[in-house]
């Protein structure tokens, strides 16, 4: 297994710290890695280095305007800059690439919830889901999509889905709040 290889499960497993310790190290003896460079952009916008990622991910672009995966992290560090349109941009590129990639669907349904636009929400992460039934990320924001639409009925469902998937604690936490809150009817 390659460092390449690593850095990618490393990041997978959330490792990230750790996966920019060893890519930095790669990209000491060879500066122009691509594929170096958009994972140390990946792992930028994951630690909320968002401007730095933002140069790392651009330049890698410049390299390989087809990369998907360099477009979808570019995606989510505007998001997470709060400037939808250019998260916009970046992310419908990122699909161009990878028309069938549950993650970026699911990016793309995140900014339309920002934007307040539930419905195109729910059709994005119902797709997302659609493609990958154990993304515990997507089925989360649909929950709270389904819950802005008032279809109660769906978010319980899909709350218990989510409960058979192995999930962090603070959001178990949250979605035992919310169904009690539903079962409840005080959501009603």
């Amino acid at each position: 297994m390659g460092i390449i290889d690593i850095a990618e499960t490393m990041i997978t497993n959330g490792q990230f710290d750790d996966a920019k310790k060893i890519l930095d190290q790669l990209l000491e003896d060879e500066p122009d890695n691509n594929e170096a460079i958009c994972l140390v952009g990946i792992t930028l916008t994951e630690i909320g280095e968002n401007d730095k990622a933002i140069k790392a991910l651009r330049f890698c672009l410049r390299n390989n305007e087809y990369n998907a995966a360099a477009w979808e992290a570019l995606g989510c560090a505007w998001l997470r800059k709060n400037d939808y349109l250019r998260a916009k941009e970046a992310l419908e590129n990122a699909l161009r690439f990878e028309p069938e990639n549950w993650s970026i669907l699911r990016n793309l349904g995140v900014l339309s919830i920002l934007k307040r636009d539930y419905k195109k929400a729910r059709e994005l992460l119902e797709s997302a889901l659609a493609k990958n039934r154990n993304d515990y990320k997507s089925l989360y924001a649909l929950i709270y999509v389904c819950v802005n639409l008032k279809d109660y009925e769906t978010a319980e469902k899909l709350i218990q889905d989510v409960f058979i998937l192995k999930i962090p604690e603070e959001i178990l936490k949250d979605l035992e709040l919310l169904l009690i809150k539903i079962q409840s009817k005080y959501l009603y």
